[in-house]
């Protein structure tokens, strides 16, 4: 948030006294990233791989059904990764990056609290995933073998994927009030995401064995893929699989609980306050 977006956040809040502080941050989020930001160009990009992925399912003659439930099952995992590493990357910068600007002393500076700052931040980081997830319906739409499917594709989508973006979310902005600089933030919250992505990625054979099994269980990434693969692919009950939404939740909750806690001392050099 640049000096003059700092000054309408203090006009703002003299305004309209009764307003959450968080709230008039979270609006000034969304508007800078939404209106005058990357959103729209991320989203742009974004949409343009699922339409490529769409157009090489659609053209493809020799789907069978099982096929259709896969290509669905790519589209969400797609707009799983990808919602997600998007509002963990936008959340790693928003303390370091306002430290880096030199705009956080002004914000500090505010009749709002450290933890109204931070918070205002990361819900604006957060409406990446909403809108990611609302982009991906038309393609799961176009490509369904059934509308029994589709619903359950796009409830089991918006249901693990806002439990992991406020995990991630979360993380990233922890990372972020810790770190000296920007890249620093940026690069951890990279490389903590991409490590615990590969696993998903990896043939089923791979993780097999208790120790494989506790490991696919305890990341919230591999986890959340799994729940969502054997509902779409596997036409599994919620009931079934729901052990495997065990860790999203306590990644969701953990993660936001630290995010408060660490936050709430947030001070204008890295780190936090004493």
């Amino acid at each position: 948030m640049a000096a003059a977006n700092d000054e309408v956040t203090r006009s703002q809040m003299a305004s309209a006294p009764s307003t959450p502080g968080w709230l008039v941050v979270a609006g000034q989020e969304v508007r800078d990233l939404w209106l005058a930001g990357r959103g729209p160009v991320l989203v742009l990009a974004f949409s343009l791989l699922l339409s490529a992925l769409t157009y090489l399912a659609a053209t493809n003659k020799e789907l069978n059904l099982l096929d259709q439930k896969d290509t669905v099952n790519l589209v969400m995992q797609v707009t799983l990764a990808v919602g997600v590493a998007l509002a963990l990357l936008l959340s790693a910068d928003t303390v370091s990056g306002e430290r880096e600007r030199g705009t956080l002393e002004a914000l500090l500076l505010t009749p709002l609290s450290p933890r109204e700052i931070a918070l205002g931040k990361l819900l604006a980081a957060l409406t990446v995933w909403p809108v990611a997830a609302a982009v991906s319906v038309p393609y799961a739409w176009a490509l369904r073998p059934g509308t029994g499917l589709f619903t359950d594709a796009v409830v089991a989508e918006i249901v693990v994927g806002t439990l992991v973006a406020i995990a991630f979310a979360s993380f990233g902005i922890i990372v972020s009030t810790f770190a000296s600089t920007n890249r620093v933030s940026l690069a951890v919250g990279f490389f903590v995401f991409v490590a615990l992505m590969v696993p998903t990625q990896l043939p089923g054979g791979a993780a097999k064995g208790w120790l494989g099994d506790i490991f696919l269980r305890v990341n919230p990434l591999t986890a959340g893929a799994h729940f969502m693969d054997k509902v779409i692919v596997n036409n599994h009950t919620w009931s079934q699989e729901a052990g495997w939404l065990v860790a999203p939740i306590l990644a969701a909750l953990v993660a936001a609980t630290a995010a408060v806690v660490v936050t709430g001392r947030l001070r204008l050099q890295g780190g936090i306050g004493r």
